[in-house]
């Protein structure tokens, strides 16, 4: 995983921004996916990072709210076993997001997959929208143990993109 960062444009021109590694392989110059979403995978690990703007979840509490979002992810990579934890930390981005630390057990092409996942949540304040980022990193896939120091440099990665995480332009969410 590398080192060097560049800020990317996320939604648009004028959507969002964060900084992210600049090894990544943008999915949508390969395969079409929803205007909601970014994704980018790592071409050496398989790891992907995703950000998503998604309908507000009615649930006031930004922790539950966060572990929802975490917990949707899980089922939705049809887990068979999952678990999160809020991770406190000093917050620098100005939007404060909710960060979990979390780990899915799955079955993918006939054998075991472990995931490590680390989710932020972000309450958009005046709209009906969260934006979640999820950094997904495989530490042990069919094929064995994931890379030593994956995780450690993917959490690094990780966090640089949520401090550095901002909304250009408010009028991409509909209100």
């Amino acid at each position: 995983m590398s080192n060097r960062h560049a800020l990317v444009k996320l939604f648009g021109e004028h959507g969002m921004s964060a900084d992210l590694p600049i090894n990544l392989i943008n999915v949508a110059n390969t395969q079409e996916i929803s205007n909601s979403q970014e994704i980018f995978v790592y071409r050496e690990s398989g790891a992907g990072i995703i950000v998503d703007i998604l309908q507000k979840v009615d649930i006031e509490d930004p922790c539950a709210a966060a572990k929802f979002h975490f917990d949707a992810i899980a089922e939705d990579n049809d887990s068979m076993e999952y678990e999160s934890s809020i991770i406190q930390r000093p917050i620098i981005n100005e939007l404060s997001p909710i960060v979990l630390d979390g780990h899915q057990v799955l079955r993918k092409a006939g054998s075991v997959h472990h995931l490590h996942t680390l989710l932020a949540l972000f309450r958009v304040k005046g709209k009906n929208h969260d934006v979640v980022v999820s950094f997904n990193i495989p530490t042990e896939t069919g094929q064995g143990r994931g890379r030593n120091g994956a995780v450690t440099a993917a959490q690094e990665q990780f966090f640089r993109a949520v401090d550095s995480l901002r909304i250009v332009d408010y009028s991409l969410f509909a209100v």
